[in-house]
């Protein structure tokens, strides 16, 4: 493609698109993000503190089965530990 061609291309790529201002782009951004307020929220899944902590006994292992650092499996070990704190509690309140 020779210049003049690639310039009357891009001509016309011009022509056919609207040249906006800085305040007409800020405008055209806040009406798009207004519009994204119309979404209804997903209702989250509920899991149980007893499937979390299976969840997490089975990540573990896996982790541990691909040699993952030590304070990696550190951490899922006290997310586990965690989760199963709060299964306790919960059983406690029901007693």
């Amino acid at each position: 493609m020779s210049y003049t061609e690639a310039h009357s291309e891009a001509g016309d790529s011009l022509a056919r698109n609207e040249i906006l201002t800085d305040n007409e782009i800020i405008r055209t951004v806040i009406a798009e993000d207004d519009d994204d307020d119309d979404v209804t929220p997903v209702n989250p899944v509920k899991i149980s503190h007893s499937e979390t902590v299976a969840a997490l006994n089975t990540s573990l292992e896996w982790a541990e089965g691909q040699n993952f650092e030590a304070h990696e499996n550190m951490l899922l070990r006290r997310l586990r530990d965690h989760a199963f704190e709060l299964k306790i509690g919960t059983q406690k309140k029901n007693y």
